[in-house]
């Protein structure tokens, strides 16, 4: 796996940012191959986590659901590491939008409707861009091959403060009775799928 950035934190849930790009190391050139192994291998561990939260239910005292959510930023994007917090952070203006963007659309509706983008049992995955759609509906395909996805939805999202023109896929987990987080696909099968 080509070398990136990897932060999580928790807020009234469970976020994450990753950042890949040849500045982040000096060592190899970089290839777009390696930001699609990310994202694939992203939306398969999303999978993999709605399966656990769900199949924890049983432990619970109150019945707890998740809505799982990806945000696609293909542009590049400058940022920086700040020493005093440890971390990286986006930088310039133009890369500002992104993170107003991070932090509106958990609460976002469907166009002409009251209906939240967010929802229990399915994966939201909202990008500007259509090249990013194709892309990610191939990931999609191959985890509904393996039966991990099932229906997906085409939407569009109302405007938000400051936002205005995203779009969102939203596909159906599968949740598999007997799921073992060990049986995961391995990276040979992403590969695979990749150069397909």
């Amino acid at each position: 796996m080509y070398p990136h950035y990897f932060e999580r934190y928790k807020t009234d849930g469970v976020e994450f940012n990753m950042y890949i790009g040849q500045s982040i190391t000096k060592e190899d050139s970089f290839d777009e191959i390696y930001l699609y192994n990310l994202r694939l291998w992203q939306l398969q561990t999303m999978c993999e986590m709605e399966n656990i939260a769900f199949n924890e239910r049983k432990n619970m005292d109150e019945e707890l659901r998740v809505a799982s959510l990806i945000l696609v930023h293909s542009n590049p994007m400058a940022i920086k590491f700040r020493m005093d917090e440890k971390q990286f952070d986006v930088d310039g203006a133009y890369n500002i939008r992104y993170e107003i963007i991070k932090k509106r659309i958990d609460k976002a509706n469907i166009k002409g409707t009251n209906e939240r983008l967010t929802i229990p049992g399915k994966i939201a995955i909202v990008y500007s861009q259509d090249k990013d759609a194709l892309e990610y509906i191939k990931y999609i395909n191959f985890l509904q091959s393996r039966n991990q996805l099932g229906k997906i939805e085409f939407l569009e999202l109302e405007d938000l403060q400051g936002v205005a023109g995203l779009k969102a896929l939203r596909v159906e987990v599968i949740y598999q009775k007997d799921f073992n987080e060990k049986d995961t696909i391995t990276f040979n099968d992403l590969i695979k799928e990749i150069e397909a």
